[in-house]
């Protein structure tokens, strides 16, 4: 079975935006060294805010298309992981790749194997790989085995 592997949100991050920073903070401090920064007033009616991503925003909704899931998990690694629940504990989600052949009822667990397990969403499912269950990440197959998640597990009850 091929499952689909996309970047995430810290390699979006350490891989593009940083070093575009890095390159950008050199040369506006070169600018202003020779006296020739622009001086442009900024529209404070433009202005805008976005916060930290929080735990709040990183709750996963297994009843959404494959799509947002997935791409809700790539957004929230590494901080602060995307969070769902197993047997009425949190478990933060790290790593996944899209599978859109599973099939089955959204936050229920359809595969399970040595390289992780997948969850059911709307239109197929997320291969999960890489979990947070306690104080480290973990690789999803550990915690499966771990925690007794099997074929028919529930998430997000």
């Amino acid at each position: 079975r091929q499952y689909q592997r996309r970047v995430h949100g810290g390699t979006v991050y350490f891989n593009k935006l940083f070093p575009m920073g890095v390159e950008a903070m050199m040369e506006a401090v070169g600018l202003v060294a020779s006296g020739n920064a622009p001086r442009i007033p900024q529209d404070h009616s433009q202005q805008t805010y976005e916060s930290w991503c929080k735990s709040k925003d990183a709750q996963i909704d297994w009843n959404l298309p494959v799509n947002e899931v997935y791409n809700l998990i790539r957004g929230c690694n590494p901080q602060p992981g995307a969070a769902t629940t197993a047997a009425g504990a949190v478990v933060q989600i790290y790593d996944c790749a899209k599978d859109q052949e599973a099939n089955g009822e959204p936050g229920a667990v359809v595969a399970v194997d040595e390289d992780g397990f997948t969850v059911a969403c709307v239109g197929g499912g997320v291969r999960v790989r890489r979990v947070k269950a306690g104080a480290a990440k973990i690789p999803a197959a550990q915690y499966a085995k771990e925690a007794g998640v099997q074929v028919g597990t529930r998430l997000g009850q």
